[in-house]
């Protein structure tokens, strides 16, 4: 009668330990993830992934001459669906500009051979403490003339 007892009493120990060591998938992915993963999707057209870290209502603005085009997040998805399994021929970088708890300002270049695109992304934790991409403002800089949508640096005079 012991032995079943401290048998019980030790199934019952495993028991407890395994459900609360386990907790679930990280629902608190880390920013640099979100940002990898955008490169990745922009790599690799790559729906799927750039679908799970855009936020709902996330909008990609690409100025045009003096307007600025706005898409929301299912027309983005829609037009990589479009293009899936295509590769980009660019190398890609990101430099993270700012950053709080609960937002970060990150610029992520991908560098073609006549030009730069230039993707300033802003990722905010939401409600449910995932971080997710909210807006992303797409510049582009020709590499032979360059100052068409290039970040302004502190050696970029501006003219008044």
């Amino acid at each position: 009668m012991k032995n079943k007892f401290l048998v019980v009493c030790i199934m019952s120990l495993f028991s407890a330990t395994t459900l609360f060591a386990y907790t679930g998938p990280k629902a608190d992915a880390d920013y640099t993830t979100v940002i990898r993963d955008f490169i990745d999707s922009h790599m690799n057209s790559n729906y799927k992934k750039l679908n799970k870290i855009l936020d709902e209502n996330s909008s990609v603005k690409i100025p045009r001459g003096e307007k600025v085009i706005q898409q929301n997040k299912s027309s983005i998805i829609d037009a990589l669906k479009n293009v899936s399994g295509t590769q980009q021929n660019c190398q890609s970088n990101y430099e993270v500009i700012a950053k709080s708890d609960a937002l970060v300002i990150a610029r992520v270049d991908f560098t073609y051979q006549d030009n730069i695109q230039h993707n300033y992304l802003i990722v905010e934790k939401n409600d449910n403490k995932e971080w997710k991409i909210t807006q992303v403002c797409k510049m582009f800089d020709d590499i032979e003339n360059p100052g068409n949508g290039a970040p302004v640096t502190a050696k970029t005079k501006l003219s008044d």
